[in-house]
């Protein structure tokens, strides 16, 4: 007896302790024992003799042998409640739990739920945003490459619509100059040989303003292209001198030159690209040089050749220094006139040659700006152009050209050197002519009407003809030169043209194909 009393005291102790009521129902429904908690939860009515479907909502319509869980009840308190119903042989066990912090759990997991939820509506929204951002970016990069073609391809044109009568002012010039030379003027009395003088120098001068424009439009595409051949340094240095004085003296500033090396001087370098730098940096010193000089110096050492250009102007100020490379950027108060696009050139040129352009100045003390870049010396001077030609004079040679000022100043060139020279103004023309006539050269321009200069090679192809042909053009766009390569050309002249270049290269393919 003392053992069932120390029992039942466990039992006690142990429900309260787990928060667990009970009561039991017989096959009736009545019930028949309750523990003394039933009223924590509120069911004050469930009593030893009620009948449960009567004080009990969630026994309503059970028996007995129902076997069952119910793990979220809530119980008259309004409190959440767990319920087991357990059956016996005899009677229905049902044993009632708390369930606040199951509920709490529940909530708990419910509201990470609709977080996660929300957190994915948010997902898909940005998924979306990011989506229209893509395109819009996409929309964007076409509309960029697209305004980057129609600038090259407007670069290109004005690069070709100043080209081309460039050739002929200075082939023209050229040709009074040596006139007036042969009709007794020995170029240094004469006013109308130094005037012809000064027409060859701002032609040349504006050619340079071209190539700046046109390079410019390469420097994101890389195709700026330097092509080392044999250069005498001396000469080059003496014309861009006689191009530039002018412009000194017209400021009353020195213009003085030092080299440091004798005449002739002959190394391996992209003369065009050389000059192109030199008029860039001689042309800004004395353009913000307003009184005192502007010095270039150069000299070799170790096969490389260093270039120094100094003046005397207001110099530039550290903050201005770190932006001056920057394109179509120039100091607001200056005042002068440029497009501030040659520093920026010249100092990618330089790197494609194998230099570095460096910039020293400070405000009131002028400015030094110098480079170094390869510039392999060769032993042997190269001959002239006449002991070079070949002793064929009467080679005859198709020229296909739509300019007629250009056509009629190479025909007549050509024709005082002794070749034979046949010209037409359109590429029909000219495969016309290559067909019927046996012809050792061929000089032809791109841009032609009927048939373009690429037709005619993409034809020559198909037909075997193995005639070689040069193309002379007034596009330096280098996707050009590169698709005239492709279909078979000799070489690839950009005009202006020297005459002593389109034989050099006529007689090197006449012999080649000896």
């Amino acid at each position: 007896m003392v053992e069932t009393s120390l029992q039942q005291h466990i039992n006690q102790q142990l429900f309260e302790k787990l928060e667990l009521a009970y009561f039991c129902v017989d096959q009736s429904m009545q019930i028949i024992d309750a523990s003394e908690n039933l009223e924590n939860y509120g069911y004050t009515g469930v009593v030893v003799g009620a009948n449960a479907d009567d004080c009990v909502d969630f026994m309503f319509g059970l028996d007995a042998y129902t076997e069952l869980d119910l793990p979220m009840v809530e119980s008259p308190s309004g409190k959440k409640v767990s319920v087991s119903l357990l059956p016996r042989d005899s009677f229905l066990t049902v044993l009632i739990s708390s369930a606040s912090a199951e509920a709490d759990q529940r909530q708990l997991l419910q509201q990470k739920a609709n977080e996660n939820e929300l957190l994915v509506e948010q997902q898909i929204k940005l998924m979306k945003q990011l989506e229209n951002a893509s395109e819009m970016l996409e929309q964007k990069n076409v509309q960029l490459e697209e305004a980057s073609r129609l600038q090259t391809s407007f670069l290109s044109g004005v690069s070709h619509e100043f080209r081309t009568p460039l050739t002929s002012i200075i082939g023209y010039t050229n040709l009074v100059k040596q006139a007036l030379q042969s009709a007794g003027d020995d170029g240094s009395e004469s006013d109308k040989v130094q005037h012809i003088g000064a027409v060859q120098r701002s032609s040349k001068h504006l050619l340079s303003l071209v190539e700046n424009l046109l390079d410019h439009g390469k420097l994101d595409s890389d195709e700026i292209i330097v092509r080392p051949k044999e250069t005498d340094l001396a000469e080059l240095f003496n014309d861009v001198e006689l191009l530039l004085k002018p412009l000194s003296d017209g400021k009353h500033i020195d213009f003085i030159v030092e080299l440091g090396f004798e005449q002739p001087m002959i190394v391996v370098t992209d003369d065009s690209r050389l000059r192109q730098c030199l008029i860039n940096l001689l042309g800004n010193a004395i353009k913000f040089t307003d009184s005192g000089s502007v010095r270039l110096t150069a000299k070799l050492s170790d096969d490389f050749l260093k270039v120094g250009v100094f003046d005397t102007g207001p110099g530039i100020s550290q903050e201005n220094l770190a932006k001056i490379k920057l394109p179509f950027w120039q100091a607001a108060d200056t005042g002068k006139a440029g497009t501030g696009l040659g520093l920026t050139i010249t100092e990618r040129i330089v790197e494609l040659m194998g230099g570095e352009l460096e910039i020293s100045s400070e405000l009131g003390c002028g400015t030094q700006v110098s480079f170094e870049i390869p510039a392999p010396q060769l032993d042997a001077e190269p001959k002239p152009v006449e002991s070079q030609m070949l002793p064929f004079k009467q080679a005859k040679i198709l020229l296909a050209e739509d300019d007629y000022d250009i056509a009629d100043l190479i025909v007549m060139m050509l024709s005082e050197r002794g070749y034979e020279v046949s010209h037409v103004d359109n590429g029909e023309l000219a495969l016309n002519a290559l067909e019927n006539q046996e012809f050792d050269f061929v000089l032809m321009d791109i841009h032609m009407p009927i048939m373009t200069g690429y037709d005619v090679l993409r034809e020559l192809q198909v037909k075997g003809i193995k005639t070689p042909v040069a193309i002379m053009s007034a596009s330096a766009v280098e996707s050009d030169r590169a698709k005239a390569e492709q279909l078979g050309c000799f070489d690839y002249l950009i005009k202006p043209v020297e005459i002593d270049d389109v034989i050099r290269i006529m007689n090197l393919a006449i012999d080649q194909r000896a």
